[in-house]
């Protein structure tokens, strides 16, 4: 008698589980750039940002100006309709300089910011270099062609008491060689 109770509570829960598929309609998404541009010096190619959560620009700045910056409308502000564009895109921790051609394409990039986050196994890696130090500020400078970097180094100043370090890291691109280069400055 039991196993007959058992078995037909089983088949009570399978049969209502199966019973519980809801089918949902087609939804479409629409992405509304989060970044804002604030300023345009057209005649100089300064752009400011104002960003609307703390290190937004900076974590992916080529990314950032390609979904927020219309170029189309610079160039026609600027009234330079050929050629290559040079601009300066600024925020309170760093800038971007970008070069586009006159096909609107990404040529080169070059940025530089303060105070950005070290990538975990590089942040592991230097606690591990430098046991009892503290990092007190840090500035990451990146080139690149195209939408790539090339290459990337962030200069760290480290403190222990009275004592200061400033490092070079040079993430590594291969883990054949490590997760960083880490070298005195």
């Amino acid at each position: 008698m039991k196993k007959l109770i058992t078995l037909f509570f089983v088949v009570a829960w399978v049969f209502t589980s199966y019973s519980q598929v809801i089918e949902l309609e087609e939804t479409t998404l629409h992405f509304v750039p989060t970044g804002e541009i604030v300023f345009e010096d057209y005649a100089e190619g300064i752009i400011k940002v104002k960003e609307k959560y703390n290190h937004q620009f900076q974590s992916n700045a080529i990314a950032f100006i390609n979904e927020n910056f219309d170029l189309n409308r610079f160039r026609l502000e600027s009234g330079n309709d050929t050629g290559d564009i040079y601009i300066t895109v600024k925020s309170s921790n760093g800038r971007l300089d970008a070069i586009y051609n006159d096909d609107n394409e990404l040529v080169s990039t070059f940025q530089q910011f303060k105070n950005v986050p070290l990538p975990y196994d590089v942040r592991n890696q230097v606690y591990a270099s430098y046991q009892g130090w503290t990092i007190v500020k840090d500035k990451y400078i990146a080139y690149g062609k195209d939408s790539n970097i090339d290459q990337e180094k962030y200069v760290v100043y480290l403190e222990k008491g009275n004592d200061r370090e400033k490092i070079k890291i040079i993430p590594s691109r291969s883990s054949m060689t490590g997760v960083a280069s880490i070298e005195k400055f």
